[in-house]
């Protein structure tokens, strides 16, 4: 867990000021190190100490993934045999497993939003964790945090907590202490700005609905608003580790 976390988890917050058009965020080159300290000091040793012993084609073997289900999970990365470190497994998804049997199907997080209880979200996400673990994955794809619900009519909304910052903030925290009790790693997603299902890959909006939609959509969101509704929840994932 320690070098992907170490390795995966890299999240930065620099406001800017105010802008009257378009948001924009300038080029931050190289980016920031973390520091590694309080609780991450033992993990950023080890982290290292391992990397030290790659070559640069096993650093970029490690932080590649292999493709939409390209092997048993949704998602995995690239192995480094010589040093017996497997590929890791990433699996759907943040109310249970997906695309297996014999496992539950959680509750959804907004109603567990809905009776305000940390307890609950706890022990929720150490129920989803030892599901995920015992069929041998290594990182859940969830909680969720983005979509926060800024359309009544997005399609996965559900799958979050609240549109209330605070509200979605303690909850997703209190998920990641029971997922990663459980000996998994959590993957607080999407970041960031996921509002809307409707025509989201263009693939979809083909052939699903006829429409060609060739260009990406853009979420033009200023400052305030950025870090005190959408980033909030993931500032609370980073403190939640």
């Amino acid at each position: 867990m320690w070098i992907a976390s170490f390795i995966f988890l890299a999240l930065g917050f620099l406001p800017g000021p105010a802008l009257s058009g378009p948001a924009t965020s300038p080029p931050y080159y190289p980016s920031p190190w973390g520091s590694g300290s309080h609780e991450w000091a033992d993990a950023y040793t080890k982290a290292r100490a391992f990397v030290k012993q790659l070559t640069l084609l096993e650093k970029v073997n490690l932080t590649t993934g292999t493709g939409w289900q390209e092997g048993r999970c949704v998602g995995q990365n690239g192995a480094i045999p010589r040093l017996g470190f497997r590929s890791l497994c990433l699996q759907d998804s943040p109310l249970g497993i997906r695309f297996t049997d014999y496992n539950s199907a959680f509750p959804a997080g907004v109603n567990v939003a809905a009776t305000f209880d940390r307890g609950l979200a706890y022990a929720r996400g150490q129920a989803i964790g030892e599901e995920h673990r015992g069929k041998g994955v290594d990182i859940t794809l969830g909680p969720v945090a983005g979509p926060l619900g800024r359309s009544p009519e997005g399609g996965r909304n559900w799958e979050g907590f609240s549109p209330d910052p605070v509200l979605t903030g303690v909850l997703l925290a209190q998920t990641i202490h029971g997922i990663q009790d459980a000996g998994v790693i959590a993957c607080a997603k999407h970041y960031i700005g996921n509002e809307q299902e409707h025509f989201r890959q263009a693939p979809e909006a083909l052939s699903q609905s006829g429409f060609n939609i060739t260009d990406a959509l853009s979420s033009n969101i200023d400052d305030v608003t950025m870090h005190e509704l959408y980033l909030w929840p993931f500032a609370d994932a980073v403190r939640a580790g």
